[in-house]
């Protein structure tokens, strides 16, 4: 039998403890850009995505292009949303990995670099979405 007093006890601690740790990466004036800038990225990719979706006036477009091959994915343009799920994936990751990792003395070098890589990741995920609306519209 489950024991729900258990759960909820545990599942009271891990709020707290999530407030605890949320109040003190809040403390950083760093952290708040970074997370406002990954936010802007990770909705304009959304937009971007959502603006190939409405442009589209057929079901397939091209998902790759090779400069030695040409094109070499062809698929449906829901395929697209994989690219700002897979921004906000990382963007989780990261977020995770920081409050892992948030009673280290080196905190601000991991945090810089956990988030840095998070923004380096969805610059170029932009990057490829802007090659993909440019192969299918230009």
């Amino acid at each position: 039998m489950l024991d729900l007093s258990k759960f909820s006890e545990y599942f009271y601690y891990l709020r707290q403890k999530f407030s605890v740790v949320f109040s003190f990466l809040s403390g950083f004036l760093f952290i708040r850009l970074y997370f406002i800038i990954l936010l802007g990225f990770n909705l304009f990719v959304w937009l971007l995505v959502y603006l190939i979706n409405g442009s589209v006036s057929q079901d397939l477009v091209v998902l790759h292009y090779n400069v030695d091959f040409g094109v070499d994915l062809i698929g449906e343009v829901k395929r697209l949303f994989i690219i700002p799920v897979l921004s906000l994936i990382i963007i989780l990751a990261n977020e995770i990995l920081l409050f892992a990792f948030y009673r280290r003395k080196d905190f601000k070098f991991l945090a810089h670099l956990f988030l840095g890589a998070s923004l380096l990741v969805n610059l170029f995920l932009l990057i490829a979405l802007g090659a993909i609306y440019l192969i299918n519209f230009s």
